[in-house]
């Protein structure tokens, strides 16, 4: 009687490849629920986007410039009230140890490092490199006051407006710390809600509002020009990776299956 003998070198093989392929399949699937890796945006290193307008090392920006810190690229604008031709200085870069950066702004105290300005009513947009988007945990914020010698109080918020997977909106906002002994405005903790915080976003865009006098904000030009200014730094986020597709996985293991039973 003849019999057919399949090589024990094939059975073998077939069954390390089964196991090769299932352990890359349990890796996989440990790699869509891979955690959020942290980062924290202090604008301590950040690396200008060069272009004809913008140098290396230039510490001031209009509207479009833009920079890349922890994997996030971060670009200035105006605010959606702006006209078309306001385009001049919206942001900068504050040495807080730097005596002469503030002697037009009356800059907050309390941060210690350098920090991001928006002026002029100017916003920043974040968005990350790699990833399928991030979330916001918090930061730290101030009133950047257009002018020294402000009665205490606070003339606003800081808001942030994030943009969803789906392409919906989310919004969070903050009244602006007040002023400390000596009549300078200072830096607070902005920890965001559990729903804003716990929404993945794609891109984020943050900016001031001023009170309107009557318990809300006020984008009226002739109140805002120039005057809805912030304070940013140590932004905390969290980068969602992408989700590892298993499909194909799942098709190798199908096929290795299939030529197991013809040999068979």
């Amino acid at each position: 009687m003849t019999r057919l003998i399949t090589p024990a070198v094939h059975t073998n093989a077939t069954g390390v490849l089964k196991k090769l392929l299932c352990a890359s399949l349990i890796g996989a699937l440990g790699a869509v629920a891979a955690p959020a890796s942290a980062a924290v945006v202090t604008f301590d290193s950040v690396q200008n986007i060069v272009t004809p307008q913008l140098n290396a090392g230039d510490t001031v920006y209009n509207t479009g410039d833009a920079f890349t810190e922890a994997g996030f690229t971060l670009r200035v604008a105006n605010s959606a009230s702006a006209d078309a031709d306001e385009v001049g200085l919206v942001g900068a870069l504050v040495d807080s140890s730097n005596a002469f950066a503030c002697v037009i702004t009356a800059c907050p105290v309390g941060d210690g490092s350098t920090y991001f300005a928006g002026l002029n009513d100017g916003m920043l947009n974040v968005s990350v490199n790699v990833g399928a988007g991030f979330r916001v945990g918090g930061l730290s914020y101030a009133f950047l006051a257009p002018a020294a010698g402000l009665s205490n109080a606070s003339y606003g918020q800081l808001v942030l407006t994030g943009t969803t997977r789906t392409g919906g909106t989310i919004s969070v906002a903050s009244a602006f710390p007040g002023q400390n002994a000596a009549g300078r405005f200072t830096f607070d903790q902005f920890l965001v809600d559990r729903a804003f915080g716990g929404t993945t976003l794609t891109g984020l865009s943050i900016n001031a509002c001023l009170y309107d006098g009557a318990g809300g904000c006020t984008s009226a030009r002739d109140v805002t020009m120039n005057q809805a200014q912030f304070a940013l730094d140590n932004l905390d986020l969290a980068v969602i990776p992408e989700p590892t597709s298993i499909a194909l996985m799942l098709l190798g293991l199908a096929g290795l299956g299939a030529v197991s039973r013809r040999r068979k």
